[in-house]
């Protein structure tokens, strides 16, 4: 006999392509994060040199930059907390 899957059931993955996966989200949220505060601090940079004032829109940038990266992470592991429980009962 055959054995059918479902529809409704994630096809098996062999570990070491699992492994490779979750080391590229692992790189993708880095970079995200990462990219936030290099954005933040570009933008800050940008506004302190238009308005001619101190580095107060580079602290502020840098700061929205790593909340903003934060917020990111926050919802990635959401995600990723959902797919693991999804596994865990079916």
């Amino acid at each position: 006999m055959t054995s059918h899957r479902r529809d409704d059931e994630e096809p098996s993955v062999p570990s070491d392509i699992a492994a490779a996966a979750q080391g590229v989200a692992q790189g993708t949220s880095a970079m995200d994060f990462i990219s936030s505060v290099v954005a933040g601090l570009l933008l800050g940079l940008g506004l302190d040199w238009w308005l001619d004032t101190a580095p107060v829109f580079v602290i502020i940038g840098i700061v929205l930059g790593f909340v903003s990266g934060f917020y990111k992470l926050w919802n990635a592991s959401a995600v990723l907390e959902e797919l693991a429980e999804r596994r865990r009962r079916g």
